[in-house]
């Protein structure tokens, strides 16, 4: 089955059932996001933020 086709098919669900699947997909999106990135989101929305300084910008550490 296409992506084509499975859209048709979403769209001729029921309210109900489309949502389902709306919820479904959102699941599925959220797992693929690493925990990592989601406790950094979690940190920042409670202003747990370190500054950087632009040194670092301006000379970047040596790589190892």
């Amino acid at each position: 089955m296409t992506a084509t086709q499975v859209i048709a098919e979403i769209e001729s669900l029921p309210p109900q059932e489309r949502e389902a699947v709306f919820v479904r997909v959102h699941e599925l999106e959220q797992e693929m996001i690493p925990d990592s990135f989601l406790q950094g989101m979690q940190e920042a929305m409670r202003g747990e933020l370190i500054d950087m300084e632009d040194a670092h910008f301006i000379t970047p550490p040596l790589a190892a």
